[in-house]
């Protein structure tokens, strides 16, 4: 029985940092506030959404933040200089959702 934890620790992925601006191990905690918005999407209601991809933010800003696929694929297609009303049709967004995260991705970092 003492070989079964041996082994666990032997084929074990190795851990990967969490955030590309954290030079850290995980698990850790970080000041770091991650990207988002508060954005009204086509049901209506307005919320705060995720910029980037959960597994690269230690922590999401509030506890209600949601990861959806579609606003950070704008957000890094926006990133590349696509305009808001080609995220809008393309990543199939509200053009005013469209044209926030277009301007999040344009803004530097801080301001």
């Amino acid at each position: 029985m003492r070989l079964l934890p041996h082994l666990t620790k032997l084929t074990a992925p190795a851990r990967r940092r969490h955030h590309a601006t954290d030079d850290r191990p995980a698990p850790h905690t970080t000041h770091h506030p991650c990207p988002h918005l508060q954005l009204t999407l086509h049901d209506g209601t307005e919320r705060d959404y995720l910029l980037d991809s959960p597994n690269t933010c230690p922590s999401p800003t509030g506890p209600c933040a949601r990861y959806e696929p579609r606003i950070h694929l704008a957000y890094l297609l926006a990133q590349q200089g696509h305009d808001a009303h080609w995220l809008a049709h393309y990543a199939d967004l509200p053009l005013s959702a469209a044209e926030r995260i277009t301007a999040a991705a344009t803004t530097p970092p801080g301001r």
